[in-house]
C-alpha cells in the first residue's frame, strides 16, 4: 500500500451554505473530505468528474458505504457524508461533480502536488493475546499539533485514539524529538486485526488530520506445535487439517529473518495440494534436502488480518539406508507385488504420486498383507502390496512410509521409492542378417513421433543398451516419420538374440515390438574402383518376392537418401538385373554402399543388407623424380569442411590411423598440409623425394571411423638408369622393383608421365614377346623379351610405384657379324705375312695383351674356333730408333677359367705412317651373365663374335 495522507478540510461558504470545496493532496497519499452534508440513506448517490463527465459513482444507495474503486463515499460517526480517494495520482486533479441528495449538488476542486513527508505502508504481524506496538513519523513543523489513531472498518474510517478519546488497551505517546508517534495494544484479540491510521490534526477549526503513516495489523493465533522428522533424498507428505474451516484460505509458509515467504516452494521438488472438501492443506516434499529443514507454519485465515496456524519443526536427516528406490517392470494385464519395511508401531501409507502434484492414498493400512522381519533396531513389519491385470494407469511413482498423527497434522515420513513401468508387447518379428556383413532395423511409430523411442537387448539383468557400445550399431531417428533407424554394421555371431524396439508412451509407459535377430555366413563383398568423372555399375542379387534396398553408409549409418547422395542429376538407375549405375562419378560418390532385400512387417521394417560394396575413387597419379617435391590435391565434400582430414600412405583407419603427417619417418619438416575451405581441397607437399615415398596415397575424412574416399599414386622415378645393347633375335630379362603387389608395369614412353592415360597407372606394353613373372617375396618382378627386333629399340620404364628407366639398344644378328669378323681377319692375316716374310723378316713373340672392352665378362669364354699367335713386324732401324708395332696378338681360351677379366685376343694393328691402315680394332667373344646395375639381363648361351670396327683406310 501506497502513503496515505488524509487531509479532513475546512469547507469554503458560499452565501451563507456549503456550495463548493477545495482541496490540496499529495501524490501517492489519499484523501478523506468532510462534505458538511448529512448522508440521506434513501438518496442516490453520484460523484463525476468534470468537464467530460466521466461517471465514477453512479446513482447508487446505501445506508452508510459506497465504494467504486479507489473512490468511497461513506458516512461517519457524525452523520456526515466523506468524500475518500485513496493512492491519488496527477490525473487525479481536477474539477468534480457529487451529488449528495435529490436536488443537492456539491462541486470540489482537487489539487495534487508531489512530496515525500511520510512513510511506506507496514505490516505488522502479532500472536493472539501478546502486546504489539508500532511508530508512526510525522513532520517537525507538526510537534505540537494533536495526534490520532483511526482504523479502517468493513464500512468506515473511525478514530480510536486521540486527545479526547482514549480506548482501553491503546496507549500513545508522543516522541517530539524523533518526531514519532508510538503506538501500543496490549493482549491483543482477534478483532483487533486490520488497517491503523496515524494522523497529526492540521487545523483546529476543522477536522483535518494529516495521515502520516498506515499499519497492517496481523493478528496470528498458534495453535500448536510440531515435530517432523524425514530423510535426505526421500520424500515427506503433510496433512494441514482445518476441518472446521473447509471454506477458508489455507497456506503454509516458511520463517526467516526477513519474515515468512514462499520462496522454498520456487525448488520445484514441492507442491501444495489442496482438499477443500475435507478442509485439509497437503505438502508433498518429493525429494528433501538439507536446505529444506527449518520452522514453517501451516494455518488457515480466518478473515484478512486474522489466521490461525500450526508450527512445525522441519528436521532432515541422513540416512545411509533410505530412501530405497525400486524399479518394477509387469507386462499389461500381468500382476506385480510391491513390498516395503515399515517400524511396527507406525501406521503404512502406500500412495502413488499423482501429476508431481502430490501423493494420493491408494491402500487403507488393514488392507495390505503383512509379515514379520527382524530388524537391528526392533520389529519392522513388511508391508506387500499386489496389483493384479495391470492396466496402463497403474504405471507411475509410489511412496510407502510410516504415518504419525499429532493434533492439528499428519505427516508421512515416505522412505521407499517404487518406480513401476507398464509394458505393452504390440508384435513378435523374425530379423535374418549375415555375418560380416550390415542390417537395419526400422521401428515405426508414426502415431508417436514426438515420443521417446529406444531399442534395448534382453538378457538375464533386463533390457539394456551395452551391445551398443561395440562401435558397430549406430541409432538415428526420423522424428517427422516416427521412425528409430538401427544400423548393424558389421554383423557378428554375438548380434543374434532377443531384442526390443519400442516407444515410452509416458515416462513409466511403453509400446514395443519383440525382435528376434539371427545371424547367418553368407555374406558378400565387393570392391570397385573408378576415375573421378568415370562411370561404374554396382549389382547384387535380392530374392524375387522382396523388395531390392540400395542404400551408402553415411557417418555410419546407412540411409535410402540415394538422391542426396549421389552427384549425378538423377537418382541412380535400377535395372531389372538389380545394378545400380552411376554416372560422372566425384569425390561425395566414394565410399561403402550396401545392397539387400527389404521385408516389412506390421510394426517394422528390416533391411537384411547381403553385398558390401567398397567404391573407391582414384585420381591420376602423381609421376616424379628422386629429390624433387610432389603435391597430392585431395578434394573433399563440401559437407565435410568441418570434419578433421588426414592423408594418409595406406588406408587411414581410426582402429590402426597412420596419417601422412605422423609417419613419413618422423622426417616432418618434408610435409606441410594446407587447407583451402574455399575450395573444398586440402593438399599435402612432400619435398626431397625419396624410394621410400612412393605407394599409394589415401585423402580421408574422420567421422567416427576414418572415410577413406580417394586415392592416387606416387611414383618416384630412381636416378639409376638401365643401358642394355642386344641383338636381332635374342632374349632379355629385365628384373623390376615393386612395393606391393597391386602393380606390375612396363611401359615404352619417351617420358614416364607419357605412360599415364584416363588417370590410370602405367600400362603394360601387351604384346606375346613379353611376358611378367612376379617373385613377391623378394619384391621384384621380371619382363621376360623373347626374339628382339631392332624396332624394339627405345626407353622403357619398369616397375611399380618405384620407376627405373630402361634404355634398350637391339643391334643388327649377331651371327652374320661373327662370320663377316672373322673372314676378315684369315684375309689380313694372310696378307700380314707374305708382307713380313717379303721384308726383312720376323720375329715369332707370344705376348698377352689386355684393353677396355664395352662390357665386363664373367664365367668362362668358349673354345675359339682358332688361335693366333703375336705377329710383329719389325721396321728397318731408322734414326730415331727402332719402333716394333703389334700386328695381332694371340687369340686363346684362358688357361684361367676363374679369371673373369682374361681377354681373348687384343688388337690387330699395321705400322703408323702414311702408308698404314687400321684393318681391324676389336674382336669380342661372350658366353657369360653381364650385370651393369640393379636390373639384370640374362643372354642365350651360344658362342658369337663381336667386333668394334673394320674398315679399309684410303
Amino acid at each position: 500500500m501506497k502513503i496515505l495522507l488524509i487531509f479532513i478540510l475546512t469547507l469554503q461558504l458560499i452565501s451563507g451554505q456549503i456550495s463548493s470545496l477545495s482541496a490540496t493532496g499529495y501524490s501517492g497519499g489519499s484523501l478523506m473530505l468532510d462534505s458538511g452534508k448529512l448522508w440521506v440513506s434513501d438518496s442516490a448517490k453520484y460523484l463525476a468528474k468534470l468537464p467530460d463527465w466521466r461517471t465514477i459513482i453512479n446513482d447508487t444507495k446505501h445506508e452508510r458505504w459506497i465504494n467504486e474503486g479507489r473512490f468511497t463515499l461513506f458516512k461517519n460517526n457524525d452523520g456526515n457524508l466523506m468524500i475518500f480517494i485513496r493512492d491519488l495520482n496527477t490525473d487525479d486533479a481536477g474539477r468534480y461533480a457529487v451529488d449528495v441528495e435529490q436536488g443537492k449538488r456539491l462541486y470540489m476542486i482537487l489539487n495534487v502536488e508531489e512530496d515525500s513527508c511520510c512513510e511506506v505502508p507496514k505490516t505488522v504481524m502479532v500472536n493472539n493475546g501478546e502486546t504489539n506496538s508500532f511508530s508512526c513519523k510525522y513532520s517537525h513543523n507538526q510537534i505540537h499539533n494533536f495526534k490520532a489513531i483511526f482504523k479502517e472498518g468493513k464500512n468506515s474510517i473511525e478514530v480510536i485514539h486521540n486527545t479526547w478519546k482514549k480506548t482501553d488497551r491503546f496507549s500513545v505517546s508522543d516522541d517530539g524529538q524523533r518526531n514519532s508517534l508510538h503506538v501500543s495494544i496490549t493482549a491483543v484479540t482477534a478483532d483487533d486485526g486490520g488497517v491503523y491510521l496515524c494522523g497529526v490534526w492540521v487545523n483546529k477549526h476543522s477536522y483535518s488530520y494529516y495521515i502520516t503513516n498506515t499499519v497492517h495489523l496481523h493478528i496470528m493465533t498458534k495453535v500448536g506445535v510440531s515435530t517432523v522428522i524425514g530423510s535426505s533424498g526421500a520424500a515427506l507428505m503433510i496433512k494441514c487439517e482445518h476441518p472446521q474451516h473447509k471454506n477458508k484460505t489455507r497456506y503454509i509458509c516458511k520463517e526467516s529473518s526477513a519474515g515468512f515467504s514462499e520462496e522454498w516452494m520456487k525448488n520445484g521438488d514441492v507442491s501444495v495440494d489442496e482438499d477443500s472438501r475435507a478442509g485439509v492443506l497437503m505438502v508433498f516434499f518429493r525429494e528433501l534436502k538439507a536446505a529444506d529443514a527449518g520452522t514453517y507454519r501451516c494455518g488457515v485465515k480466518d478473515s484478512e488480518y486474522t489466521e490461525r496456524f500450526t508450527q512445525l519443526q522441519l528436521k532432515v536427516r541422513h540416512d545411509a539406508e533410505n530412501p530405497k528406490v525400486m524399479t518394477e517392470s509387469v507386462h499389461l494385464g500381468g500382476e506385480v507385488k510391491i513390498s516395503c519395511q515399515i517400524p511396527e508401531e507406525q501406521k503404512v501409507l502406500f500412495c502413488k504420486e499423482e501429476y508431481n502434484q502430490s501423493c494420493q492414498k491408494t491402500r487403507a493400512s488393514e488392507d495390505p498383507q503383512l509379515t514379520r522381519a527382524g530388524s537391528v533396531g526392533g520389529e519392522e513389519r513388511v508391508f506387500t502390496v499386489s496389483i493384479s491385470n495391470v492396466s496402463v494407469r497403474d504405471a507411475g511413482v509410489y511412496w510407502c512410509g510410516a504415518e504419525t498423527r499429532d493434533t492439528h497434522l499428519t505427516f508421512i515420513s515416505l522412505t521407499t521409492k517404487i518406480q513401476l513401468s507398464v509394458i505393452t508387447k504390440v508384435g513378435v518379428s523374425t530379423v535374418i542378417g549375415y555375418s560380416g556383413a550390415a542390417v537395419m532395423i526400422k521401428c515405426e511409430h508414426p502415431q508417436h513421433k514426438n515420443k521417446t523411442k529406444y531399442i534395448c537387448k534382453e538378457s538375464s539383468a533386463g533390457c539394456s543398451g551395452e551391445w551398443m557400445k561395440n562401435g558397430d550399431v549406430s541409432v538415428d531417428e526420423d522424428s517427422r516419420a516416427g521412425v528409430l533407424m538401427v544400423f548393424f554394421r558389421e554383423l557378428k555371431a554375438a548380434d543374434a538374440g532377443t531384442y526390443r524396439c519400442g516407444v515410452k508412451d509416458s515416462e513409466y509407459t511403453e509400446r514395443f515390438t519383440q525382435l528376434q535377430l539371427k545371424v547367418r555366413h553368407d555374406a558378400i563383398f565387393i570392391n570397385k574402383t573408378t576415375r573421378l568423372g568415370g562411370d561404374v555399375n554396382i549389382s547384387c542379387q535380392t530374392p524375387e518376392e522382396h523388395i531390392a534396398y540400395f542404400c551408402k553408409e553415411d557417418d555410419n549409418d546407412c540411409y535410402n537418401r540415394i538422391r542426396q547422395n549421389f552427384s549425378s542429376a538423377e537418382v541412380p538407375q535400377i535395372n531389372p538385373a538389380e545394378f545400380v549405375s552411376i554416372s560422372n562419378v566425384s569425390v561425395r560418390d566414394a565410399g561403402v554402399y550396401w545392397c539387400g532385400a527389404e521385408t516389412r512387417d506390421t510394426h517394422l521394417t528390416f533391411i537384411s543388407l547381403t553385398t558390401k560394396i567398397q567404391l573407391s575413387v582414384i585420381m591420376s597419379p602423381v609421376v616424379r623424380r628422386e629429390g624433387e617435391s610432389a603435391q597430392i590435391f585431395c578434394p573433399y565434400d563440401s559437407i565435410y569442411q568441418s570434419k578433421s582430414k588426414s592423408l594418409c600412405k595406406g588406408k587411414c583407419s581410426t582402429r590402426d590411423t597412420r596419417p601422412l603427417d605422423e609417419t613419413v619417418r618422423e622426417e616432418k619438416e618434408r610435409l606441410t598440409l594446407h587447407e583451402d575451405v574455399t575450395a573444398s581441397v586440402f593438399t599435402g607437399t612432400i619435398t626431397g623425394l625419396t624410394a621410400e615415398d612412393a605407394g599409394k596415397y589415401w585423402c580421408a575424412v574422420t567421422l567416427d571411423r576414418e572415410l577413406n574416399y580417394l586415392y592416387t599414386h606416387l611414383m618416384v622415378i630412381i636416378k639409376q638408369e638401365l643401358s642394355l645393347t642386344k641383338y636381332e633375335g635374342d632374349d632379355v630379362s629385365i628384373q623390376c622393383r615393386h612395393h606391393d603387389g597391386d602393380q606390375k608395369s612396363f611401359c615404352r614412353a619417351h617420358e614416364a608421365s607419357a605412360c599415364v592415360k584416363d588417370g590410370d597407372s602405367l600400362e603394360t606394353i601387351r604384346d606375346a614377346r613379353f611376358s611378367i613373372s612376379d617373385e613377391a617375396s623378394a619384391g621384384v618382378f621380371t619382363v621376360n623379351i623373347t626374339d628382339l627386333r631392332a624396332d624394339d629399340s627405345g626407353v622403357y620404364w619398369c616397375g611399380a610405384h618405384l620407376i627405373t628407366k630402361v634404355n634398350l639398344e637391339v643391334k643388327k644378328s649377331v651371327l652374320a657379324r661373327t662370320l663377316i669378323s672373322c673372314v676378315s681377319v684369315t684375309l689380313l692375316l694372310t696378307g700380314a705375312s707374305v708382307l713380313l716374310f717379303y721384308t726383312s723378316g720376323f720375329i715369332k713373340k707370344r705376348d698377352r695383351h689386355s684393353s677396355s672392352v664395352t662390357e665386363t665378362s664373367r664365367g668362362e669364354a668358349s673354345q675359339a674356333g682358332c688361335e693366333y699367335e703375336n705377329i710383329t713386324y719389325v721396321k728397318q732401324h731408322l734414326a730415331s730408333g727402332t719402333e716394333e708395332t703389334v700386328l695381332y696378338s694371340t687369340v686363346n681360351r684362358p688357361t684361367d677359367s676363374s679369371d673373369a677379366h682374361e681377354m681373348l685376343y687384343s688388337t690387330v694393328q699395321l705400322p703408323k705412317n702414311s702408308s698404314d691402315e687400321i684393318l681391324y680394332s676389336s674382336v669380342r667373344f661372350q658366353k657369360h651373365k653381364e650385370s651393369d646395375s640393379e636390373a639384370e639381363v640374362f643372354l642365350n648361351d651360344e658362342l658369337y663374335c663381336d667386333y668394334t670396327t673394320v674398315r679399309q683406310q684410303s
